[in-house]
């Protein structure tokens, strides 16, 4: 059994150690192949890293050189831009240094005349008391006694009855003469002045005679309140007003008053007269004057010139222009035979005047030789012709969405304080270079805030071809109601002669409450809101002269924007509505919108153009139809989205969108924009290329837009500014030169 057991263990030994054997091999040899296998596995993973080191190292070389590149392309057009930008420097200093050498040549010439005019007056004023005294003297005894004979001789020929004279008479009542002499008149010429007027009045008359030495020489004879003035010191008195007008005397002063006083002595005057019944608040009541037209300038005494308002049976009324502290009851009026009349021409360009346009910027008396009436009929349709050439305002809201034509009339409409009047003189800093002359008409604003705009128009040189009104708000009513008639009066005459006018009245509110207080002053009877029934016909006639004249009357434009305060964005109160109806479209400016920091706060759903693409660049009018669309979306959508947050995609892309439009109008003050930068900047936001910029970024998104578009499509550009429309493959390039800026943008 032992010997069993032995072989049994012996047999289990070797079937254990095959086993072992056969198995383990199997392991060994597994173990040794995984081995190989991982071993394999990292010789190709570190051959395929140093294939990506290599590619890396290849690609950090290519990026280090594109990044040169990139470098030396910013230096270069760094370099190109600050060369463009002191070429410009040095240009602008140029245009600068030789408009103040201009100015200060003006400056000179004007300091030169006015010192000139003030000896003459002086000089004048001598010669005027010298020749009194010479008169008076006994050696001039013989030519004053002859004066009477020859003035009777003149007065048979001159003598007429005026026609209310003649309606006196058929009354049945004797018309009143008097006679007046520096001394005793010899029977005869009395009796032949009786004679003359009974052949003149069929016997139906009265004479008086009078003694008044200070007549000096000479007779003065009135019949009812028309004067005929043949005494000495009406000629003195004459000459003294003759030489007063006349600035640029060409003679010797004494030679000049000599020639004017042999002129003045050969005709008696001849004019009609009244009296001051009473006088307030501007507001003059003159009994006489029976023959003087509506609108006839009078002159007072000390030649403070007033305008007929109204007139009635036994009185007339005037208003009063300019300061009257020294008019009294009692005080002569003389008719002028003229109506109100204005300086005009190129010579006012540059200067500063008041409601009557007379000079208050202290530079010397005016070059202007032609008048013009203050009021005139508008031109006739006949006359015109379509409105259909752009006034480029520089401002994109404007431009893009209320478009405004030479010829035009829009309003400018809006609450205190919401930039009504930083939008039209924005519009004339704008208009330098473009043979557009403009006129700011300032009604009833502070001296000082019309000081500020002429200090700013003069330092960005649009003084150069700007004329200024200023109607303070201190100056009586009169002053205020006739100082946009000035300003048409100015403008229709340069518009007559061809040329382009763009003015603006700031603002017809005040205009209109200065003429309510004249008319309720002259017992008008008032009507709705207290204004009289004419306050419509007040602001036509002014509007209406604003048009486009054909080629046959000069091709001349006069472009208005009248500017009307609201209350409380109230645009349905009488004078606004009024305004609207006589405009060919409105600028709405919204107060919200200001204060929200939307700076030019324009109401785009408000806000209309009624001559519209006609009188826009026809690419801006290729693009901005969309912008309209867009934004108006946008108003109403943001509306509705504050009452809930789920909105779906295309609501928050529209929501989206109108908020880079926003952002993309605003603008500051003083900063015009051209045709192009305008085009470009509208295409880019319109196609999208704004939408994933965050609303901040967008101004300098579109400022480093457009100079890159200038920069590198300078010929396109010009296509744009010069209004023509884009082709397809213009289109197509514009919108190659936004994408290759947008890839280079970074905020």
């Amino acid at each position: 059994m032992g010997g069993w057991n032995i072989w049994f263990a012996l047999i289990n030994f070797a079937i254990l150690a095959f086993f072992l054997v056969k198995f383990g091999k199997k392991i060994v040899i597994g173990m040794i192949e995984g081995n190989r296998q991982k071993i394999s596995r990292e010789l190709d993973e570190a051959k395929a890293a140093g294939e990506n080191a290599r590619h890396i190292t290849q690609t950090l070389e290519d990026m280090d050189a594109e990044n040169q590149r990139q470098c030396q392309d910013i230096l270069d057009q760094a370099r190109e831009r600050s060369k463009r930008s002191i070429e410009r420097s040095a240009q602008e200093s140029r245009d600068l240094a030789d408009s103040r050498i201009k100015e200060a040549e003006h400056d000179m010439l004007s300091i030169k005349q006015q010192t000139l005019t003030e000896l003459r007056n002086e000089n004048t004023g001598a010669l005027l008391t010298e020749t009194e005294q010479l008169l008076k003297s006994e050696k001039y005894t013989q030519k004053r006694s002859e004066m009477p004979q020859r003035f009777v001789a003149q007065l048979e020929q001159m003598l007429e009855l005026t026609d209310s004279d003649r309606a006196k008479l058929r009354w049945g009542e004797k018309l009143s003469a008097k006679l007046s002499a520096a001394q005793a008149v010899d029977q005869a010429l009395l009796e032949r002045i009786g004679k003359l007027l009974g052949d003149k009045t069929q016997g139906k008359f009265s004479l008086e005679t009078e003694i008044r030495p200070e007549l000096i020489g000479g007779l003065r004879f009135q019949l009812e309140d028309t004067v005929y003035d043949g005494s000495l010191e009406f000629m003195l008195r004459r000459v003294g007003e003759e030489l007063e007008a006349d600035d640029s005397p060409k003679e010797d002063i004494a030679v000049y008053f000599r020639n004017k006083f042999a002129e003045a002595s050969t005709k008696p005057g001849c004019f009609q007269t009244g009296v001051v019944e009473s006088l307030a608040d501007g507001i003059c009541r003159i009994v006489g004057l029976s023959d003087v037209m509506a609108g006839e300038m009078v002159r007072f005494e000390g030649g403070l010139q007033g305008m007929v308002m109204d007139i009635e049976k036994n009185r007339v009324s005037a208003v009063l222009l300019g300061n009257y502290e020294n008019i009294h009851e009692g005080a002569q009026v003389r008719r002028t035979g003229k109506v109100m009349e204005v300086p005009v021409g190129e010579g006012l360009i540059g200067r500063v005047l008041d409601g009557l346009g007379r000079p208050v910027d202290g530079r010397g008396p005016l070059q202007a030789t032609d008048t013009r009436p203050v009021e005139s009929p508008a031109p006739g349709i006949i006359a015109r012709k379509p409105v259909s050439v752009p006034l480029h305002t520089g401002i994109k809201a404007i431009d893009a969405l209320v478009p405004i034509g030479r010829g035009q009339r829009e309003l400018i409409i809006g609450d205190r304080k919401t930039g009504k009047t930083s939008i039209a003189v924005d519009t004339i800093i704008n208009q330098k270079d473009k043979d557009v002359i403009c006129i700011y008409v300032a009604i009833g604003q502070k001296e000082s805030t019309v000081a500020g705009i002429a200090a700013k128009l003069r330092e960005l040189g649009a003084m150069d071809y700007s004329i200024i009104i200023c109607a303070k708000a201190s100056d009586p009513a009169p002053m205020l109601y006739i100082a946009p008639y000035t300003g048409a009066a100015m403008g229709e005459y340069l518009m007559y002669k061809g040329r382009h006018v763009l003015i603006v009245y700031d603002d017809l509110s005040h205009h209109a409450v200065a003429y309510r207080e004249l008319s309720l002053l002259l017992h008008r009877p008032p009507g709705r809101e207290a204004y009289p029934g004419d306050v419509f016909y007040l602001h036509s006639r002014l509007l209406e002269r604003a048009a486009c004249l054909n080629d046959e009357n000069g091709g001349g434009s006069m472009t208005a924007l009248p500017i009307v305060e609201t209350q409380a964005g109230d645009i349905s109160a009488y004078i606004p509505t009024n305004v609207i109806s006589i405009t060919d479209g409105q600028i709405f400016l919204e107060e919200s919108l200001f204060n929200s920091g939307v700076r030019p706060a324009i109401n785009a759903g408000l806000s209309v153009s009624r001559v519209g693409g006609d009188a826009q660049p026809k690419a801006m009018k290729q693009f901005a139809s969309r912008l309209r669309m867009d934004l108006a979306q946008y108003r109403e959508l943001e509306s509705f989205s504050q009452f809930g947050s789920d909105l779906d995609k295309a609501t928050r892309d529209a929501l989206n969108r109108g908020r880079k439009l926003t952002e993309l109008l605003k603008q500051k003050r003083f900063d015009p924009r051209t045709v192009a930068e305008e085009v470009v900047a509208i295409y880019a936001a319109n196609e999208g290329f704004m939408d994933d910029l965050e609303t901040g970024q967008v101004p300098e998104f579109e400022r480093r837009l457009t100079a890159y578009a200038y920069e590198n499509a300078a010929q396109l550009c010009a296509v744009i500014d010069g209004g023509k429309k884009l082709d397809k493959d213009q289109i197509a390039h514009l919108r190659q030169v936004i994408e290759n800026f947008k890839k280079d943008f970074r905020p």
